[in-house]
C-alpha cells in the first residue's frame, strides 16, 4: 500500500508505512549506501528486512530532498541520519512501520498491535503504582498497551540501555480515549523530568511519540 499516513506536530513530523508490498518491490524503490546494503544483509528476518525498508522508505515524505540521508545505529541502537540533518527514531509492528523526523529536537516513537496477552506480561513494565491503577481500569489491554508504547517512545529518546522500565520510567493516571496526551516522567540518580506524549489509535494498533530535549541524565 506504501505510505498510509503523515503527521506534524510543532516539533516533528511523522509518516507510518503499510506494508503489503514484496521485499522485493521495497527494495527497487529506495536507494541504498554501501553501509546500508550491508546492514540490510545481515538481517535474518524477512519481515524485519521490510519493516527496514520501509523506513528508508519514509523519509523522503518527511524532509526535503536535499536532506535525505541514510541511516546507521549507534552502539545503543538509537539510529540516526548519516548527515546530521536532524534527530530520528523508528519502530514496526506488523504491517506497519513508523519513523519521526524533528530537526532541533530529539524523538521517540513506538507502535504495538494489542494483544491479550499484554495482560500477563504487565508485571514486567509496570511500577507498583501503575499496576494498582491500571488493574482497576476497563480497556485493560488497550492501557496496558498504550503504555508499553509509551515508556519504548521515552526509552529510545533518550538512547540509553540503563533505564529500567519498572524502575525509572512512570505514565501518570490518565483517561483512555482513541487518542490524547499522557504524562511520563522519567527519573533516575535523582534527577527526573516530564515529557508529554502523544498517541492515538490505528485500526488496532497504538501509536506513541513525543520530542524534546533529553539534557543529561546519568
Amino acid at each position: 500500500m506504501g505510505l498510509f499516513l503523515t503527521k506534524e506536530t510543532p516539533d516533528a513530523r511523522l509518516g507510518i508505512w503499510e506494508i503489503t508490498e514484496p521485499e522485493e518491490e521495497l527494495y527497487r524503490k529506495v536507494r541504498l549506501s554501501a553501509s546500508e546494503k550491508t546492514y540490510f544483509t545481515s538481517l535474518k528476518s524477512p519481515l524485519r528486512k521490510k519493516h527496514w525498508l520501509s523506513y528508508r522508505l519514509i523519509l523522503p515524505h518527511l524532509l526535503s530532498k536535499h536532506l535525505v540521508s541514510s541511516m546507521h545505529y549507534d552502539a545503543f541502537g538509537k539510529p540516526h541520519l548519516d548527515n546530521g540533518a536532524g534527530y530520528i527514531s523508528v519502530a514496526h509492528s506488523g504491517k506497519f512501520a513508523v519513523l519521526i523526523f524533528s530537526p532541533e529536537k530529539e524523538v521517540g516513537i513506538d507502535i504495538e498491535k494489542v494483544h491479550p496477552k499484554i495482560i500477563q506480561l504487565a508485571a514486567k513494565f509496570l511500577s507498583p503504582q501503575e499496576e494498582a491503577y491500571n488493574t482497576a481500569n476497563p480497556l485493560q489491554a488497550e492501557r496496558l498497551c498504550l503504555i508499553w508504547c509509551a515508556k519504548e517512545a521515552l526509552y529510545k529518546l533518550y538512547g540509553r540501555k540503563n533505564l529500567s522500565f519498572r524502575a525509572h520510567m512512570h505514565i501518570e493516571p490518565f483517561s483512555y480515549q482513541r487518542s490524547g496526551t499522557i504524562n511520563g516522567l522519567v527519573s533516575r540518580e535523582g534527577q527526573t523530568r516530564q515529557h508529554r506524549l502523544q498517541y492515538e489509535t490505528l485500526e488496532d494498533y497504538i501509536l506513541v511519540y513525543l520530542s524534546g530535549n533529553t539534557g543529561e541524565m546519568p
